[in-house]
Formats: structure tokens, sequence, C-alpha cells
């Protein structure tokens, strides 16, 4: 009888043999996962009809018709109405108290006073503004919050004051002297000086750009003034302008413009957050080239302001808007257009090809081509795939001959309606440097909605797109 042999398996033999398709498995998942990151993630972009434009940044000074209110006697003033507040012509604008007397009444009367809601708020939004305005190389952005804020402490100082002042009078059995003044114009009151109030686009030089030397004066104080001196300011009218220093390119847009019989032009102030289209003239000096923006609008927004900022857009295209980006170039043969025929079905375009057989006898054959693209002066592009360099074609009806052979590129994106990259040629109009505008209805060209490569560098004409993320 024969022995039975058992043939034992160890704890590593079965190890061993469960591990390899764990580890093989695991082989495959990290293939695949390296291979996804490595691969260039295919973003598209959806066509939309837009208008661009060049966003010029220039720095502008603001004129006004204003005109500095001087107090006519000497003493302690108490305005009635807050900055920036519109005032009818006589009324009670602010008081005089001569000796001090009453102002130091009211100072103890208004040592308890709380801000408001409304004054927290206003507080809150000046300090806002200048942290997202802040600028090292420009401290006039810390000027102004000075100024902002000492605005703000005066007009709660003097918040209800006026109110009170006639009792204040008659408790407190005062008898010095003490004057209501009136105002004798109307406009919009503001309680800042700068030394610009009589500049004009005419008087305007480039010193008067610089702003190291700039200062804005507070002209309402606790202090006591003097005969003669400011006492407030008063903006007249309603129409302003804002007088802009022109590099020669710009200016050069301007003149374009102007050739063309364009009399306005977009602007936008973005700390404001204002977009308007304004009329403008330029005009030139032996410092430099200039324009005048005339505004109708938005004066009580830049009542204290001098300089400003204004973003001028010219060349405003409209068209078909694509990411720059998506811009490639592809070669063509070049042919004169009048070798362009149409097949025996009478529909389809193409050329008549030469060719000789072994006996070297001519023959002819229609190869359906379609120009790509035909410039203004007749020369059609014609895929380079339908035909061999050096070939001959013959116009049918003059039965001249044309050697193929010639190339260009035509400029144009990858359009992947279809689930591949196929190649539209286009016609740039206009472009920044994130995107341009480009000619719609263009044979062979892009349309409205269709969706491009964003960044045509990653593929190829042909390539299939899988799957794809719009942006």
């Amino acid at each position: 009888m024969k022995s039975r042999r058992t043939k034992k398996y160890t704890r590593n033999n079965i190890f061993s043999i469960g591990i390899i398709p764990f580890m093989v498995i695991l082989v495959y998942v990290l293939s695949v996962g390296i291979i996804y990151i490595n691969k260039p993630k295919i973003s598209l972009y959806e066509v939309v009809e837009k208008k661009i434009s060049d966003n010029n940044t220039c720095l502008g000074i603001i004129i006004k018709d204003e005109e500095i209110i001087k107090t006519e006697q000497s003493g302690y003033l108490n305005f009635y109405y807050s900055d920036c507040s519109r005032i009818g012509k006589n009324k009670k604008v602010y008081t005089v108290d001569e000796t001090g007397e009453i102002y130091d009444i009211l100072k103890q009367s208004s040592s308890n006073t709380k801000f408001t809601t409304a004054q927290r708020e206003q507080l809150r939004e000046n300090i806002s503004n200048f942290r997202n305005n802040y600028s090292q190389s420009n401290y006039q952005t810390v000027s102004d919050f000075l100024y902002e804020l000492d605005n703000t402490v005066l007009e709660l100082s003097n918040s209800g004051i006026q109110q009170n002042i006639e009792q204040i009078i008659k408790d407190n059995n005062i008898t010095t002297k003490y004057s209501i003044i009136n105002s004798n114009k109307s406009g919009i009151i503001s309680y800042t000086m700068d030394g610009y109030e009589e500049l004009t686009a005419d008087s305007i030089t480039a010193n008067d750009f610089e702003m190291k030397n700039y200062e804005k004066v507070q002209l309402r104080t606790n202090e006591k003034v003097e005969k003669g001196e400011p006492a407030y300011k008063i903006v007249t009218e309603e129409d302003w302008s804002i007088i802009i220093k022109l590099s020669e390119e710009v200016y050069n847009e301007l003149v374009k413009l102007e050739e063309s019989s364009i009399s306005k032009v977009t602007i936008n102030f973005e700390k404001n957050k204002i977009t308007t289209t304004v009329p403008f003239r330029i005009f030139t000096k032996k410092d430099g080239y200039y324009a005048e923006l005339t505004m109708e609008n938005y004066l009580i927004h830049f009542i204290n302001e001098r300089f400003t900022e204004v973003e001028i857009q010219t060349n405003t295209e409209g068209g078909l808007k694509i990411p720059v980006t998506s811009i490639t170039e592809k070669e063509f043969y070049t042919i004169p257009s009048e070798y362009l025929t149409v097949g025996k079905n009478g529909s389809d375009s193409g050329i008549m090809k030469e060719i000789y057989d072994e006996k070297g006898e001519l023959s002819y054959k229609f190869v359906e081509a379609d120009s790509y693209y035909t410039t203004e002066e007749g020369i059609a592009y014609i895929d380079k795939s339908l035909l061999e360099d050096g070939v001959w074609i013959r116009n049918q009806e003059t039965q001249e001959r044309y050697q193929i052979g010639l190339t260009d590129k035509l400029k144009g994106v990858y359009n992947v309606n279809y689930g591949y990259c196929l190649f539209r040629v286009v016609n740039i109009l206009h472009e920044n440097e994130e995107y341009c505008i480009v000619e719609s209805g263009l044979k062979n060209g892009v349309a409205n909605y269709d969706h491009i490569v964003v960044d045509a560098t990653i593929v190829t004409e042909d390539d299939l797109i899988n799957k794809y993320k719009g942006e």
C-alpha cells in the first residue's frame, strides 16, 4: 500500500500567493493615477458675443466752479450744514462767536455727545475704503483718510449745537456779540481747500500733477478764525470736468476717435465703481498731451476730491470674444482663387489636378477642396492634406497651369463641438492681454456658443476630446 504524502503549505507561501493579485491591482491603479495626473487638463471655453476695449489708466485733476467764502469778522465759527450738503441762497450757514464765551458753553454741552449708528457706520466705511485703496506709493490716500476722520469728528461735535444755541444764550444771559451769517449763493458746501480752486484747463501744467507737495486743508476748525480767513467753500455749478495728462499712445488713440467723428469716450472710476460715457476734447501744450472730460453727473462723489484715477476705454470692438491662449496657427497651400472650380454635381468646390499615367498621357482628376479663407486679393487657402507639394493644377476656363508649393499660415482655434479638435479660422479685430475679439460670420470660422479649447498648445488637430470642462 502506497503511503500518502501530504504537502504542507507554510503561512509564508499562502501570503505570497494572495498578495500577487493585490500588487497587480495596486500597480495598475497607481499607473492610471500617475497618467491622469500628468495628462494635460483640457479646458474649454464657450464663445460669446462681446465687446472689449483697451483700458488706459490716467491721473486726472478735477476742475469745478468753486469759490472760497471768507469770514467778515473774527471769532469761533459753528456751522449749520454738514460737509457736502446742498445749501440755498440766503440760508443760515454759520454763526460767529467773537469772544468764545458761547463756544466754551457749547463745548461743555457737547462733551457727552455719543456717536449715532449712522456716524459709526460712516467711520467704518471710511476705514474700509482706506484699507482697500491704501498704497505705499501714494501718500494721498493717507491724507484723504485723515481728512475724512477729522471731518466726521467735527460734524459730531457740531451736531445739534445750532438748534440749541439761542436757548443756550438765553439761559446763560450771554450778552457777547453773536452773529448769524447767511449764504449769498446756492450750491454744495465743502470744508476743504487745496489752492487748486482757480485752476483751469488753459492754465494747467504738468507740474500740477505732481502730488508730492499737494496739501488739502480742513477749513472747519474749533480754533478762532480771524477776519478775512476762509470760512468754507461752495461749489456753485453741477457741471464739472477732469483734465488728464496723456501718454503719446493714448493721445493718438483719441485723435483717431476725433477723426472718426466720435466725440465721446467711455470712462471708469474704479474707486467709486462708476462707468459712464462723456464728451472729450484733446489739446497739447509744450509740456505734454492732455484731454478734458466734460462731466454732468456724479459731482457729489467728487466734491472733496482733486485727483482721481480714470480708466479711458479706447479701441472698443464688437464680435466674438475668445481667450488669447486659444489662438493657434495652421499652414495651408495658397493658390489663386480662379483655380477653384465645381464638380460635376455643380455644388462641390475643388480643383483640377493634372495626372500622368505610365505612358505619360495627361488626364485630370477633380479633387474636392474648399477654400478655408480667401483674401481680398484673391488668394485661396487650401488644406495641405489634400494635395502634394509640386503637383500641377489647371484652370479649366483659361487652361493656365499652377504648381502647388507656396504656403502661408492662418490664425485659428480648435473647435470641439463634434468631440474632436477641428481647426476654425479667426480674423482678429482687437485684442488685449487676456482676450481678443474676432469677426463673426466668417466662413469656416467660429460662431456664438461654439466650444473651443482654452489652451491650444496642449492639443493637435483631430484629437478626441472625451471629457471637458467649460470655463
